[in-house]
């Protein structure tokens, strides 16, 4: 997927976290995305699991890197969700 379809779904459906992203660790899910304007952002999967949850929740968070914009989350079936439907709009299967 190009990189400006990735944040689009991002700009459509994030949201602010309402917590700092932990730092980074070394078997962190993530990947690099080149910015249209330049420079790099980071999707990193971040897992949740409250009191009452039986497995953790999957987010997908955008982070453009530190002094910059908040880092933005997607949950995880909606981000799916999207790329899905955005691959079979292009008719790649």
């Amino acid at each position: 997927m190009s990189p400006k379809v990735v944040l689009g779904i991002f700009s459509r459906y994030g949201k602010p976290l309402a917590v700092s992203m932990p730092p980074a660790a070394a078997d962190d899910q993530r990947a690099s995305l080149a910015l249209p304007e330049g420079g790099t952002a980071t999707v990193r999967v971040l897992q949740v699991r409250t009191q009452v949850d039986v497995i953790p929740n999957d987010y997908f968070v955008l982070e453009h890197g530190p002094g910059t914009d908040e880092a933005l989350a997607v949950p995880g079936p909606l981000f799916a969700a999207a790329l899905a439907a955005l691959a079979r709009a292009a008719g790649v299967e």
